[in-house]
């Protein structure tokens, strides 16, 4: 070796080796190369799950539920005492006077008599259904209610009526023995009977009706003006006592020919249904034509009318209330075509507003209550402005229309930023 060149010969134990220099870079390389690899195929790996994960589906939330017919509530004449309420059959509510305040009933406790009777018993157009024979304690009945002076018919020992003909007794001339004499036979007594009674106000819905009896005479029979008015119903929804309620008199086998106490019945369209007098109180809870055949009845009631003759206070009140009624309905606009009900949230997009295609009009008046029930279709991603996605069906009393929900915009399917950054 030339001395000159001895400096390029390396020092035993150098880490400055060509030698090692070369193979510590050698190893680095391969390392991270290794890394980005993985980096990359993991982030194609996650990107591919993310384009391809399930979507949730468009969601619905309803924006209302119903709505109040607006202007001026209505006006009607209501009595200066007592309570009241009247309303169209197929429409709803007009209004009430204190219609939830409990009062005593009287006779029209004997609806619910009439009720449970043909409950237990039904009967149909035209059938009499089963006889029952006037006993002695039936008799002695009759003589007792006739020295208190209460509201009966004549009985005979013997005598045979059948169901039909104790429910005229009942509902026309308001006969307190037959009231007592149809719960006898159906529950064995008069007790037995008040339950069945007060079980069936409550399957109605019913929360301030309480009844100690058949024939309403106990004061601790008691109830609302607007609890009675769901009684109404009940009893015009049967076709027997529809028509019985409707008679302006009945003839029975002992007692001949009977009248309605109901004095407006064949009068000024009142069809129905049912006076009563509680001391010095008079009830009526009455039915009569509407304005109209497609209006249905006006249905109400008037309690605790006082005066020297409380059962006529009562009669006058309910015409009064039947003529200023049927004024009031009119048609009226119940939801508007474009009004938005609903909202679709669709992922990775804002509410798509969805209203209504049609408007609908009812008959009613400022103040009625109407309801709406929506049904949605099962939604795609995506939907064009205009595309339908369900019904919403309007009600207000027995009226309903059913018109179609559509989007106010197009729902757009998710990006793809939006499934590739979606948690």
């Amino acid at each position: 070796m030339r001395r000159n060149e001895s400096w390029l010969k390396p020092v035993s134990g150098s880490s400055y080796s060509r030698g090692n220099h070369y193979r510590g870079s050698g190893s680095v390389m391969p390392k991270l190369l290794k890394v980005v690899l993985f980096l990359v195929v993991l982030a194609v790996l996650v990107s591919v799950v993310q384009l391809f994960r399930a979507v949730p589906a468009p969601q619905f939330s309803a924006e209302t539920h119903g709505s109040v017919v607006p202007g001026t509530p209505v006006s009607l004449p209501w009595p200066s005492g007592g309570s009241g309420q009247v309303e169209l059959e197929n429409a709803g509510i007009i209004g009430g006077a204190n219609p939830n305040s409990e009062l005593p009933l009287g006779s029209v406790a004997k609806m619910i008599t009439a009720l449970v009777v043909v409950k237990d018993h039904p009967l149909s157009l035209g059938a009499t259904g089963p006889i029952v024979t006037v006993n002695a304690s039936d008799v002695n009945l009759y003589q007792t209610m006739v020295h208190q002076q209460d509201t009966v018919i004549p009985v005979a020992l013997g005598e045979q009526l059948n169901e039909y003909q104790l429910l005229e007794g009942l509902l026309v001339p308001s006969a307190n023995n037959f009231a007592v004499m149809l719960a006898n036979w159906d529950a064995g007594s008069s007790t037995a009977f008040a339950a069945k009674m007060n079980s069936l106000v409550k399957s109605l819905g019913i929360h301030r009706i309480v009844l100690s009896g058949p024939s309403g005479l106990n004061p601790h029979s008691v109830g609302s003006a607007h609890d009675l008015v769901v009684v109404a119903q009940a009893v015009l929804k049967n076709p027997v006592l529809r028509y019985i309620v409707a008679k302006a008199q009945a003839t029975l086998p002992v007692a001949g020919i009977t009248y309605n106490i109901n004095y407006d019945v064949g009068h000024n369209g009142f069809v129905g249904i049912e006076t009563g007098i509680m001391g010095n109180g008079g009830d009526f809870v009455f039915a009569a034509n509407g304005p109209s055949s497609s209006s249905g009845l006006i249905i109400g009631a008037v309690l605790g009318q006082p005066g020297a003759q409380p059962l006529i206070a009562a009669l006058n009140e309910g015409n009064k209330l039947v003529d200023a009624a049927r004024k009031v309905p009119a048609t009226v606009s119940v939801l508007n075509s474009g009004q938005g009900l609903a909202k679709i949230t669709a992922p990775g997009e804002n509410p798509v507003v969805v209203k209504a295609a049609q408007g609908v009009s009812m008959l009613g008046w400022p103040g009625l209550r109407v309801s709406y029930s929506y049904k949605f279709s099962k939604l795609p991603h995506s939907l064009k402005s205009g595309a339908k996605v369900g019904t919403v069906t309007v009600t207000s009393g027995t009226q309903s229309k059913t018109v179609p929900l559509v989007t106010s915009s197009a729902v757009r399917g998710p990006s793809i930023t939006w499934r590739l950054m979606r948690p």
